[in-house]
């Protein structure tokens, strides 16, 4: 008996495995898988410059970084940039800049390299500053009076998505990129304005998919059609829990990476429950470690550990 709606996934092509270098960008969703993928010992970066939600923000950021243009001190308000998330905070303007800097120039060599840019959508409504007429990323719990909150059109939203693409493709052509629409519901802009939102952000990605060199992994799907039990969620109801992320973490698995680097990652898995497991003997048990370190980076070199 069939209990569930499989979302059928089309292969990643070319698929993953331990030769390529994975970057993963945008809403907090992308950050679950690209934890598992560096987990697993792949090539992987992780939003530099923090979780960013929207598309415009995305793109700024990605123009910014990779025509090389450095940040400044207008880019900074006391102690945050509305241009980044709070990750990148800092106790003076001076450490902000080098904060911001610093994630610019990590995300143009990690395009530079990469094989694969996930990038993964979270909401189409974004705030714009009223007085310096800027989308932020993040309003740093700044407040509401100060901006003007609006929902991006579909086309403001492929415009931003087709830009995205042609920035990195200018620094890496063969770079295979990937989107994805985040299952997690921003309620707090409301329920039918989620739904608008969330409407809006899939029809932009799979008509810039059709015509651009793009790909799509469903996990909106995945989890909509396929789970759509509150046991895969957690206490907040919004965000998946363990389960939920595993479970769509397998269907990752299946869909982009190359089925010659299953061997490799259940080695990688062992020593990994091995680093994690809490012994009696901490001498004896480093010594394990270390042992099961040099043994697989000698197997299999091109494993991240």
């Amino acid at each position: 008996m069939q209990l569930t709606t499989p979302v059928p996934i089309q292969p990643l092509q070319p698929a993953i495995d331990y030769n390529s270098s994975i970057l993963f960008l945008g809403s907090c969703f992308t950050e679950n898988i690209g934890a598992k993928m560096a987990y697993q010992g792949f090539k992987t970066c992780i939003n530099p410059f923090g979780i960013v939600f929207n598309p415009h923000s995305l793109m700024v950021l990605l123009e910014r970084s990779l025509s090389g243009t450095m940040f400044s001190e207008k880019d900074i308000e006391s102690h945050f940039s509305y241009l980044v998330h709070s990750d990148l905070n800092g106790t003076s303007i001076e450490a902000i800049l080098t904060n911001l800097n610093t994630a610019g120039e990590l995300l143009t060599a990690q395009i530079k390299k990469a094989s694969h840019v996930f990038i993964t959508l979270g909401t189409a409504w974004v705030y714009e500053h009223i007085e310096k007429q800027l989308i932020v990323a993040n309003c740093h719990k700044q407040p509401q009076a100060l901006f003007d909150k609006k929902l991006l059109s579909i086309n403001e939203i492929s415009d931003c998505l087709q830009s995205i693409i042609s920035i990195i493709h200018k620094v890496k052509p063969n770079a295979k990129v990937i989107f994805t629409l985040s299952p997690v519901r921003h309620i707090k802009d409301g329920f039918t304005e989620n739904q608008r939102s969330k409407a809006r952000l899939f029809e932009s990605i799979q008509s810039v998919v059709e015509s651009k060199n793009a790909g799509y992994f469903p996990a909106y799907e995945i989890v909509m059609d396929e789970l759509r039990d509150y046991r895969f969620y957690g206490r907040d109801m919004i965000h998946l829990n363990e389960i939920g992320i595993e479970l769509v973490w397998e269907r990752f698995c299946k869909s982009v990476i190359n089925t010659t680097a299953l061997p490799v990652m259940k080695a990688v898995e062992k020593h990994r429950r091995l680093v994690a497991h809490k012994p009696t003997d901490i001498e004896l048990h480093e010594e394990h470690i270390a042992k099961s370190h040099l043994e697989l980076l000698q197997k299999h070199p091109l494993v991240q550990l």
